[in-house]
């Protein structure tokens, strides 16, 4: 079973040793206040918030080669550059 972009965002951010904490708790704290709880995590509402709040998060997350495709259909879709 394939896994959402917004899990897959999570293991990205999570297991690398270059994400800072604070960005990794702020994410974790916007998940929580945002998300409703037992449903799946909505992946264009994470990009978003990572466009608004972390773009440089964002600008590595959208050169890797695991995610980078999707992540350039739903920066097109909400019209981010």
């Amino acid at each position: 079973m394939r896994k959402s972009l917004a899990q897959d965002i999570l293991d990205i951010l999570y297991s690398d040793p270059s994400t800072r904490r604070s960005h990794k708790d702020a994410l974790s704290d916007w998940i929580l206040d945002s998300q409703p709880h037992g449903s799946s995590l909505d992946g264009i509402a994470m990009i978003q918030y990572l466009a608004e709040h972390h773009p440089d998060i964002l600008a590595r997350l959208k050169i890797n080669t695991h995610v980078k495709e999707e992540i350039a259909r739903v920066l097109d879709t909400i019209g981010h550059k």
